[in-house]
């Protein structure tokens, strides 16, 4: 792992780019073992969005929605994913799963190009965070981070 990612669990990190990155295949089975949707996290994000879709086939929780939001934007489908996602987050309003789903509405939106939201949903994410998990906090401090610098970026003409 290097300065410029995150542990996300056993197995994976969150990178750079904000991406999920399996590091240890073996690791992260194992982490995920009793995860109904293990298979379709690894295709993900193993790089196969496609191969992740087909296997969500008709699921409708919470989690297949948004992973389906996750395999449209890694498709480059940006509209798909958001649209999702902003239904996600009103569904969640409120709840402990608002600051997951505002944290994913976040990585579509700076993905699409849309910094200044991004960096809104990943400041009200990593507050609904502030006293929980060390490791969900530090994964949206990171996003914030990167948000950050690329409105600095953008915003100084690089």
């Amino acid at each position: 792992m290097n300065g410029d990612e995150v542990a996300g669990g056993p197995g994976w990190v969150i990178g750079a780019d904000l991406r999920p990155r399996i590091t240890d295949a073996e690791a992260f089975r194992h982490g995920m073992s009793g995860d109904p949707l293990a298979d379709v996290v690894e295709a993900l994000w193993s790089g196969d969005p496609e191969r992740a879709l087909r296997m969500l086939g008709p699921l409708t929780t919470l989690r297949a929605r948004a992973l389906r939001a996750d395999c449209h934007s890694a498709l480059g489908e940006s509209s798909a994913a958001s649209k999702e996602y902003d239904e996600l987050v009103r569904e969640t309003e409120g709840t402990s799963r608002e600051a997951v789903m505002r944290q994913h509405r976040g990585k579509v939106l700076l993905a699409a190009g849309e910094t200044t939201s991004a960096i809104d949903d990943f400041a009200r994410a990593l507050e609904l965070r502030r006293d929980g998990d060390p490791a969900l906090r530090a994964s949206s401090e990171q996003a914030l981070r990167v948000a950050q610098l690329r409105l600095a970026e953008k915003q100084s003409g690089r």
